[in-house]
């Protein structure tokens, strides 16, 4: 895990062989992934806030929806009120149209009896012909009270003409103020809608900003958690190094089927050249099968090694102390000046065969300048700075496939 861990991160450092010491630069990647960290909780503090701010306007959006529904609702109460008053006042105006047409049918009865009876002339005639001043004036009274009757039926007759024009007139009022009202609260209805739609697009838009930012926080999480392992385990690695280092610790091989950090590098790999051929395919380690098992079978040094070592060192063959100086494995390089102090070579095969020589001499073989073991952690005292490199050359061989049986 360790291994995997570090190729995440990218922090290797590059290798020398002999003049390094244990240290590594884990400080500047843990602050930055702090720094990083924190950006990512505010921004994911600021997308929180502006979801709880669109929620409270889509909620204040609805509750006004609410209250115009109710208006609406409360409205129609009272339209239906003013239609069954309009039904009644249209019911008193049928009545009304009755009374008028009786009390006009009076009135010309009344007009045609008179005439009929010989009109005014017959009415004076009746009164210069009265026996007496008593029959005259009873006479008269006769002639004043149907005159006022007429007048009483054409008053009558106008006053319920305008009582039901006023109604009508009322009524229609009342339900042209209703109608009006209606339309608009219906209109109000759909902008308040349109709000909440509106509000409820923008709510939905900021919980998946919000989203993205926890995920984006979840990522700087797991990024700086990382890192501060790696930081760990590496203060770690590099302490057991530098004890291993003043005291001369010898690392014994451990056997196991998969190459691990304990394995005996001097042992045959299992692999062929085919099989290397083919994994390395369109890389610009391509067709260097065969040099990865001419060293292991001159110099004693497994092949599986030797390609997982210059992959990691040379980036597949793309790096640029590989691509100028032939180098697959920072041979002669340091951290001071890694391009600089690299050795060149006129190929990569004559690298391979050279390192796996050198490697050979000082790593592997007991006496050796830089002996601590035959194995991938006796290296990594001397070898690279960086106290992890063992873990990391260890999990690409692992990736690495064997023949098949």
């Amino acid at each position: 895990m360790v291994a995997a861990l570090a190729l995440v991160l990218c922090l290797a450092i590059t290798p020398v062989l002999a003049d390094s010491s244990p240290g590594g630069d884990g400080g500047g990647d843990l602050a930055a992934a702090q720094q990083a960290l924190a950006q990512a909780q505010l921004q994911a503090q600021q997308a929180r806030n502006q979801v709880v701010e669109a929620a409270a306007q889509l909620d204040n959006a609805r509750a006004q929806l609410a209250e115009a529904q109710a208006q609406l609702t409360a409205l129609q109460g009272k339209i239906t009120s003013l239609d069954a008053e309009v039904t009644s006042d249209q019911a008193e105006v049928s009545l009304l149209d009755g009374e008028i047409q009786s009390d006009k049918q009076q009135l010309a009865a009344f007009l045609r009896a008179s005439y009929e009876s010989g009109g005014s002339e017959t009415t004076i005639e009746d009164v210069v012909d009265a026996q007496s001043i008593s029959a005259m004036v009873a006479q008269v009274n006769e002639i004043s009270h149907v005159a006022s009757a007429g007048n009483v039926l054409v008053n009558q007759i106008n006053a319920e003409e305008e009582q039901e024009q006023r109604v009508l007139t009322a009524a229609t009022e009342a339900r042209s103020q209703a109608q009006a009202a209606e339309q608009q609260e219906a209109t109000q209805e759909v902008i308040i809608a349109n709000a909440e739609a509106n509000d409820a697009e923008l709510l939905a838009e900021n919980e998946a900003t919000a989203a993205e930012a926890d995920d984006q926080t979840t990522t700087a999480q797991n990024q700086y958690d990382l890192i501060s392992e790696y930081d760990s385990e590496y203060a770690d690695a590099a302490e057991a190094l530098a004890l291993a280092q003043a005291d001369g610790t010898i690392f014994q091989p451990i056997a196991g089927p998969l190459l691990t950090e304990d394995t005996d590098l001097t042992l045959p790999s299992g692999e062929n050249a085919q099989t290397i051929d083919g994994f390395l395919t369109g890389t610009a380690l391509a067709g260097l099968g065969a040099t990865y098992m001419q060293a292991e079978k001159t110099y004693g040094v497994s092949a599986l090694y030797l390609v997982a070592h210059s992959i990691e060192e040379s980036s597949w063959g793309t790096s640029s102390i590989a691509q100028n100086d032939d180098n697959l494995f920072g041979y002669g390089a340091d951290d001071r000046d890694p391009a600089g102090d690299a050795s060149s070579f006129p190929s990569f095969a004559a690298c391979i065969l050279y390192v796996a020589q050198q490697v050979k001499e000082k790593y592997l073989t007991p006496g050796g300048g830089y002996y601590h073991g035959p194995t991938l952690r006796g290296m990594n005292v001397d070898y690279a700075s960086d106290p992890l490199w063992a873990s990391k050359i260890a999990a690409i061989a692992r990736t690495i496939p064997l023949p098949g049986p």
